[in-house]
């Protein structure tokens, strides 16, 4: 079963180039690119649901990323991140960067916490928030 099976809740995909400054010595993606990648495609789909004032309240306690293709320099891919499962104070999203050719270049998961307030640990998401995660509809970015 490949990640992106697995994303039952709101998703988005992004199309985009591998950038000369997201590549290494050899001319093919850094690894770091990965991290941001998902990081970026996370902001849209907070965006998209309608809920971009959360992203300074949802840290990253858990990052995975599996690499099985290289992207070279100025090749198109599309990233795709979408919600796996949303507990009480949790999310884990899925992500998966796909080629033109539609192969599975790199995949992952990461986990995020709602914690509004930054001198205190996590809270329970506000229904709305949940609701939003958990549709299965794909938002418009």
């Amino acid at each position: 079963m490949s990640v992106s099976d697995e994303m039952t809740g709101a998703r988005v995909t992004v199309v985009r180039r591998l950038a000369w400054a997201e590549t290494d010595a050899a001319g093919h993606n850094h690894f770091s690119v990965a991290v941001r990648w998902l990081e970026e495609a996370e902001h849209l789909l907070w965006r998209a649901v309608g809920f971009p004032s959360m992203v300074p309240r949802v840290p990253r306690v858990h990052v995975e990323v599996d690499y099985a293709e290289r992207i070279w320099f100025d090749q198109e891919v599309e990233v795709t991140l979408g919600v796996i499962a949303v507990g009480r104070s949790s999310c884990t999203f899925g992500y998966e960067v796909r080629t033109a050719a539609g192969v599975v270049a790199q995949s992952g998961r990461h986990t995020v916490v709602h914690a509004p307030d930054p001198e205190g640990g996590s809270r329970p998401w506000p229904e709305p928030v949940r609701a939003r995660l958990r549709a299965h509809a794909s938002p418009a970015v």
